[in-house]
């Protein structure tokens, strides 16, 4: 008879709404990069913005990975939350490209990161 408890390991709740708000952010500084890059150039404190929303998307996709569609989720809940804010300036088919982009580039990084 086993008289000591024994710890299961259980797997954290997986932050799905946080994956929205970072897949957000990174979606404005894709916006603001590009915006930038039309109209006089692309300035290095939005470079490192941009890379910083994208190294904290990539590491909640670490977290989710292989326990959810992670890019399924991100898209969804990037986009459905861009709306809530942005709504009103941002076009629908504006928020999925940039959300789109932002993917992309994500797909990138962990493929590269992967090899």
């Amino acid at each position: 008879m086993l008289t000591t408890p024994i710890s299961l390991l259980v797997a954290p709740p997986l932050p799905l709404e946080e994956v929205g708000e970072r897949t957000a952010d990174a979606a404005m500084a894709a916006a603001l990069a590009w915006y930038e890059s039309r109209h006089g150039g692309l300035t290095i404190e939005t470079k490192m913005h941009g890379a910083d929303q994208l190294v904290r998307l990539f590491e909640l996709w670490q977290v989710c990975a292989g326990r959810t569609d992670f890019y399924a989720v991100a898209r969804a809940r990037g986009a459905r939350l861009l709306q809530k804010r942005h709504g009103r300036d941002i076009s629908t088919r504006m928020i999925a490209a940039l959300v789109d982009t932002v993917i992309e580039i994500l797909q990138r990084v962990v493929r590269s990161e992967l090899n």
